[in-house]
């Protein structure tokens, strides 16, 4: 299968990347970010930010934003959602409610990858090249500015705080100071959320490849090559990593960077692995979504209308969808793939 490019956006970040040109002014709003607790599930689709509840599957709230909301909502440890907006603001709201708590209005560009919220502080990547850091009431405590764009989520080990660029670099941050640690530069993008075991950073990069690192000092352990453009980061279920890419294959690596299986899919696949029910669940453009056994051997397949382009998410014993021009905004799919609910909101 030929590899293919969803949407005007991969072409102009395929050129930024292969390029060297400035990739901040593209934005990927064609999906829509979730979160959940116990009681709601948190949409950001639009120019809205929808709650809503999961026992009668009705609209709790909504909280407009002035312009597209796109990284899915982050819950923290003390119990604020946190939205980022293409308006450059950062929302703290009550999730009860949808009352406003504080808003982060120092950041000059867009909010594509969601914060981290970590060792009591709030770290937040965007497209301004800057991480900010900020303790629970909003306050800036510190920030550094990367070479370039930032699009996915930092991960921490509670020592360093980690996160790629659309530059093609790694950092590694102090996550107290927010000083410097290392840099490493790579070949190629990095869009997605890393992942961290046993010492070792796990990345993906854009032109279609998995990375391991030392997280002592960014030397490179090892790194395989996929067939096409990766765009989200890995799954790691104990100890093998997930990770789909643009062709439409699905992959499983152990952690020292062996293949354990590969399977091929109908449709490019944008949005990351999760675990649901103890399998892989994964949705493609084709609006198909596979469940698909942790060794590779049963797949199971489920349709939607639209374009299953971001993350799904799992909330209990359900799948959550939100599907690019699809009927309805969630689709909820119950542990044998059948369709359980479905929330649109009223106009």
């Amino acid at each position: 299968m030929k590899t293919k490019i969803l949407f005007p956006i991969l072409a102009l970040l395929a050129l930024t990347i292969f390029l060297g040109g400035c990739a901040t002014g593209m934005t990927p709003s064609s999906w829509n970010g979730m979160t959940a607790d116990e009681n709601y599930v948190f949409i950001a689709g639009g120019t809205n930010v929808y709650a809503v509840n999961l026992a009668t599957h009705a609209e709790a709230w909504r909280f407009p934003v002035k312009a597209t909301v796109f990284a899915a909502p982050v819950m923290t440890e003390d119990g604020q959602l946190l939205v980022g907006g293409y308006d450059h603001i950062l929302y703290s709201l009550d999730p009860a409610d949808s009352s406003e708590n504080w808003r982060f209005d120092q950041a000059r560009d867009k909010w594509i990858g969601s914060p981290l919220v970590a060792n009591g502080k709030i770290y937040a990547p965007n497209a301004d090249y800057s991480l900010y850091i900020l303790d629970l009431d909003g306050n800036l405590l510190n920030s550094f500015r990367a070479d370039q764009s930032l699009w996915g989520t930092p991960v921490s080990d509670g020592e360093n705080v980690y996160f790629g660029s659309l530059g093609g670099k790694i950092f590694a941050l102090d996550a107290s100071s927010g000083t410097l640690v290392w840099e490493q530069k790579m070949e190629g993008a990095i869009l997605g959320t890393p992942v961290i075991k046993d010492g070792v950073l796990f990345v993906n990069l854009f032109p279609g490849s998995l990375v391991a690192l030392d997280v002592r000092d960014g030397s490179v352990d090892w790194q395989e090559s996929m067939g096409s453009w990766t765009w989200s980061g890995p799954l790691l279920v104990e100890d093998s990593l997930y990770l789909g890419d643009g062709d439409g294959n699905i992959y499983a690596f152990s952690l020292a960077g062996k293949l354990l299986w590969q399977q091929e899919l109908s449709g490019a696949i944008v949005g990351a692995p999760v675990l649901v029910n103890n399998e892989i669940a994964v949705g493609t453009d084709t609006g198909n979504i596979y469940f698909i056994s942790l060794d590779g051997a049963s797949i199971r397949t489920v349709s939607v209308s639209g374009q299953v382009d971001g993350t799904l998410l799992p909330a209990g014993s359900l799948a959550l969808v939100s599907a690019t021009k699809g009927d309805a905004l969630i689709v909820a799919l119950d542990e044998n793939g059948a369709q359980s609910w479905t929330f649109n909101p009223s106009k």
